[in-house]
């Protein structure tokens, strides 16, 4: 993460060294398509430049973030992203007042719409990433509810024990991550390999593993008792 962030740093640094100190409109998107009149028109306006500015912002809190979350400030990737987010939608759409005029009402609109839809779509995925997933027993069905979630035979569970601590969690595959939140597919160590976390990384140990042949879950709550029972309930049946 470290050295894809660095990497994806130094892209941006060198994006937005070339736009704002060599004033390279090549490298802005769909600019070299345009008509050449309204290319001249469009660094008239300040097109160029407002985008430059906007690269330089961005290059700022991406570099602020890193650093942060280098030095283990804890929420600062969250916080950070978010912040940078943000600030490429709303300077996107500042953007748009340098627009040749007979297009500037057009992109205020298509640029509207696909910030408040990415906004939205954040919002609803956060929120469903950070609900508590119910764990409950149906008809010897052994059932996850939730983003993620599962339904399992009792008789196809192999193991169901505790943890005192996590395993060394390697990477994520499909999943969603947060300073005090894991939930979806990650790779662990070994043994463990590849499977499902439903783990609040604040909270206290134990943490329930429960595998088949085919899969595991690791998962704990909040309270450690609730673990503890939940852990007891599994067992008894």
């Amino acid at each position: 993460m470290i050295i894809l962030l660095g990497w994806l740093g130094i892209i941006l640094g060198g994006l937005t060294y070339l736009t704002v100190k060599k004033k390279d409109s090549t490298l802005i998107s769909g600019f070299s398509n345009r008509p050449k009149e309204e290319q001249e028109q469009l660094k008239k306006n300040g097109y160029v430049d407002a985008v430059g500015k906007l690269l330089l912002a961005t290059f700022i809190i991406y570099v602020v973030t890193y650093v942060l979350w280098i030095f283990s400030v804890p929420y600062s990737l969250e916080v950070g992203f978010s912040v940078l987010l943000l600030e490429v939608l709303v300077g996107t759409l500042w953007i748009q007042w340098y627009e040749v005029l007979h297009k500037r009402k057009k992109m205020y609109w298509i640029v509207g719409t696909v910030a408040f839809v990415v906004v939205v779509s954040i919002g609803v995925l956060t929120y469903f990433g950070l609900v508590e997933n119910e764990v409950t027993i149906e008809d010897n069905v052994l059932v996850v509810s939730g983003m993620y979630g599962v339904e399992w035979e009792l008789s196809d569970i192999q193991t169901v024990e505790l943890l005192d601590e996590l395993p060394d969690v390697l990477i994520r595959t499909n999943g969603f991550a947060t300073e005090g939140q894991l939930k979806g597919r990650f790779l662990l160590e070994k043994p463990y390999e590849g499977g499902l976390l439903y783990v609040r990384t604040k909270a206290d140990p134990p943490y329930l593993y429960v595998a088949t042949d085919e899969d595991y879950f690791i998962l704990n709550r909040k309270d450690s008792e609730e673990t503890q029972k939940l852990y007891e309930t599994i067992k008894k049946d």
